[in-house]
């Protein structure tokens, strides 16, 4: 799968473009001597060797040149004629090469047609006259990004951003190199600037919902591969499995990862929940029962167990495992709102109900009927029981308070008082390793995912090998994701946004059709919009059905003809069509505009073996194994190494592709990160 651009791409309409020398065009006949500055002394160093009988005519002839080149070099930008602007542009130069307007108009036509490095060039020279230009200072951001350098860009995207800090464009530029860097927490507040400047509020939540699980899923896709053959490596691989309801492949890494580490906190309960959701019951009981054999306070898996028992219908199991739960930590249980996670269908529902009923009255009986009324379809009484649970909470609230003081004030973080476990760690100036970690996973538990995640990103940012802050970091960005999501749905419910939302939903779960009608639906509110038409081509193209996902990517590729995801997509569908010749034009332009993108990078070499181009898809397939998890692009590479000669290399690269298709975690990492078979 080609992955999405992260990096906006400016229209050549709205880009930061000095169309005109000094703001104006030249009218004919007025001669350029009297334009700005730098153009008057380059052409007094000119005329200084001229006769004065020859000098006005001398000066009206450059003139003329450079106002005729140059305007026609803007007509050429105005019409997407990018390499034509960039020869209008380099005439005006070798005319007057101090000129500051074709300096910047140049680097910007070489930035529209992908040359990147002569971009950076004339846009810098530009900038060291004029440095509070805010276009080229973006733009020559987004160049060292694309070119490998974020390090680079972001000194120069900040100027930007002080000189104009409302614009948009240079903030998410900025956090997606500080995302290539790997600083989460600038990255993260980034994204929200973003959000908070977008006018459309539907936009600013789906975006802002999507940022956030992006930088989930970088965090989650690193942390499996550097990480894989540890409990937590197939802990990443696992959540994000489940993420993605496939509970049968999630416990499996889930199995692996317990037998490694056995008595890692939470994997227990982590493989329980993957059976519970896969119908498994038995296989969930034992595993919740493992968790609480290391941690009998575990809250997690004691509702876990009640879920449980609920599925085997077993009502009065389930109130005492809630009820173990109040015990243990009311606070805990009133943030869960969602109980039960599993599906009870409206029989099973009702007949709950009626043992249930019965119960004794308390705190965990209003809960579990407020969840068993919820599936049932009986919202009105749902909502009552729900009342007479907070009305408990308040009471014991009030109780705990009454309580001040003592051994809870002195222990609140072992004795499970989240609230007051968070204030007093925040108390402390310095706070080690474990006392990071505990003070993020406390506001976890409170839903403090904001604060849960800068707590993370802090501890990552000095330490950036700490597994478990990475893991956790990865979780609290994908509640943060989730939260965007439920809100895009609450306030606009029938926007073409919200249709997107859940057509991605469907498709994440492989229900196709409904993925395809609600990308439909999408398009018939907002028919213009390419990222639609290439959701949508992508999933024609996931069945192989050709022709319609060449007409959805063609489509998008007339909106946004630089997109170089949809050029990625393209480039795939002609390989997977063997139209090699045609998938070689794509994806050389893919990569024109994303030079990092590795997936087009694969394909690409891929094309090149086909072609008997080996020693072209090299550099290709090179670029693109070590993100190889499945197998295809170490064949390819093992393919193109020997038809070269190079016998010991393609040995080398066959054994690596066997190695990889045998290791089933490596296999689960190809679907979750959309790495798509090639052959």
């Amino acid at each position: 799968m080609c992955s999405q651009d992260n990096i906006a791409e400016p229209g050549i309409d709205n880009a930061p473009r000095i169309g005109k020398p000094t703001g104006r065009v030249i009218p004919r006949g007025q001669h350029l001597c009297y334009g700005n500055r730098a153009t008057l002394t380059s052409l007094l160093v000119f005329l200084a060797v001229c006769s004065i009988g020859q000098r006005a005519a001398t000066c009206e002839t450059v003139e003329e040149q450079v106002a005729t080149h140059f305007r026609l070099g803007e007509e050429a930008l105005k019409h997407g004629e990018f390499v034509r602007a960039t020869e209008e542009f380099k005439t005006v130069l070798a005319l007057d090469p101090g000129l500051l307007e074709a300096q910047v108009n140049l680097g910007l036509a070489y930035h529209a047609v992908g040359e990147y490095s002569l971009a950076v060039r004339y846009l810098t020279r530009a900038l060291r006259k004029a440095p509070n230009l805010v276009g080229p200072n973006v733009v020559v951001g987004i160049e060292y990004l694309r070119l490998g350098s974020p390090d680079k860009a972001i000194p120069t995207l900040r100027h930007a951003l002080q000189l104009d800090p409302s614009n948009r464009e240079a903030h998410r530029v900025l956090a997606t190199c500080y995302q290539n860097e790997d600083d989460y927490r600038e990255a993260a507040d980034q994204y929200r600037q973003v959000a908070e400047l977008e006018p459309d509020k539907s936009r600013a939540w789906f975006n802002l919902g999507h940022d956030y699980l992006n930088l989930s899923a970088r965090l989650a896709y690193r942390g499996a591969r550097l990480y894989q053959h540890s409990a937590w490596g197939h802990r990443f691989l696992g959540d994000m499995l489940a993420q993605r309801n496939r509970w049968n492949d999630a416990a499996l890494e889930y199995r692996q990862g317990v037998d490694l580490e056995p008595k890692q906190p939470g994997l227990h309960t982590a493989l329980g929940q993957a059976y519970l959701h896969a119908g498994k019951l038995e296989a969930a009981e034992t595993e919740f029962h493992l968790e609480l054999g290391t941690d009998g306070e575990n809250e997690t898996a004691w509702l876990g167990l009640a879920e449980t028992q609920l599925a085997r219908g077993l009502p009065a199991l389930a109130l005492e495992a809630v009820g173990r739960v109040w015990q243990i930590s009311p606070e805990f249980l009133a943030l869960q709102q969602e109980f039960p996670t599993i599906e009870l269908s409206s029989d099973a529902s009702k007949g709950l109900l009626t043992d249930l009923q019965s119960a004794p009255e308390g705190a965990a009986k209003h809960f579990v009927l407020c969840g068993v009324y919820e599936a049932a379809g009986e919202t009105a009484q749902a909502h009552d029981q729900w009342a007479a649970f907070q009305a408990d909470f308040a009471a014991w609230q009030k109780a705990e308070q009454r309580r001040a003081g003592g051994t809870v004030a002195q222990y609140p973080c072992r004795l499970r008082r989240y609230l007051a476990c968070a204030q007093l760690l925040e108390t402390r100036k310095q706070l080690g390793t474990p006392e990071q970690l505990l003070l993020g996973k406390t506001r976890l538990t409170l839903r403090q995912y904001d604060r849960a995640g800068d707590t993370f990103a802090k501890l990552l940012a000095v330490d950036n090998g700490n597994v478990e802050a990475s893991y956790w970091l990865a979780r609290a960005y994908y509640a943060l994701g989730a939260d965007c999501y439920d809100r895009l749905t609450e306030l606009f419910p029938d926007s073409w946004r919200a249709h997107q939302l859940r057509g991605e939903g469907y498709k994440l779960r492989e229900a196709e059709k409904d993925a395809i009608r609600e990308y439909q639906i999408a398009l018939r509110l907002q028919p213009n919009e390419p990222e639609l038409h290439e959701a949508l081509g992508q999933l024609f193209l996931n069945k192989k059905s050709y022709d319609e996902a060449r007409a959805e990517l063609e489509k998008s590729l007339v909106l946004d003809p630089s997109r170089a995801s949809t050029l990625c997509l393209l480039g795939r569908l002609y390989v997977g069509k063997h139209e090699t010749e045609k998938a070689v034009q794509y994806l050389q332009k893919a990569l024109r505009y994303r030079p990092d993108m590795v997936e087009a990078s694969g394909l690409l070499g891929t094309a090149y073996v086909r072609l008997g181009e080996d020693a072209k898809a090299l550099p290709e397939l090179e670029r693109a194994a070590p993100f190889d998890f499945y197998g295809d692009m170490h064949y390819q590479l093992a393919l193109a190494y020997r038809k070269l000669g190079k016998v010991e290399l393609a040995n080398k690269a066959l054994a690596r592709s066997q190695e990889l298709r045998r290791t089933s975690a490596a296999k689960h990492e190809a679907m979750v990160s959309g790495v798509a078979e090639v052959e």
